[in-house]
């Protein structure tokens, strides 16, 4: 089963945001079956979104501002589903809070942001991805 929830923002961006996440589910993951993803349009600090994995690798919350134009707010969809897709095929794992693994290897968190290899594929893929979503008329 497959459970895409939206929680606040305006109607027009929890359709954007349904349509997005769904696009990228069969994009990105289409053989997971069980997925729970839950998305909060809401005022984010710090960024412009963020993604976590709860209790199960098959559960996530995404938190994406509601503050952003619609490319951008499409494009950090995006972006963190490619978290999402990271996490539900195990390529990165967060073993105890310090350090991570990245495809087998250890990456530690005193890693610069910008050299963190799943933010370099996050980062690398999230224009192709919103245009895949443009190009299915999400809208």
């Amino acid at each position: 089963m497959k459970l895409v929830e939206i929680i606040g923002g305006k109607s027009f961006q929890k359709e954007v945001a349904y349509n997005v996440v769904s696009q990228m589910i069969r994009t990105l993951l289409p053989r997971i079956r069980n997925l729970e993803i839950t998305v909060r349009i809401k005022d984010v600090k710090d960024a412009i979104a963020y993604c976590s994995m709860e209790d199960t690798d098959r559960q996530f919350e995404i938190e994406v501002s509601r503050d952003l134009p619609l490319k951008d707010f499409v494009t950090a969809l995006c972006h963190e589903m490619v978290h999402v897709k990271q996490f539900a095929r195990k390529e990165m794992i967060d073993t105890d809070g310090r350090n991570t693994l990245w495809k087998k290897s250890k990456i530690s968190d005193s890693t610069d942001y910008w050299d963190l290899p799943w933010e370099k594929e996050a980062y690398r893929k999230e224009e192709k991805l919103a245009q895949i979503c443009w190009d299915a008329n999400i809208l």
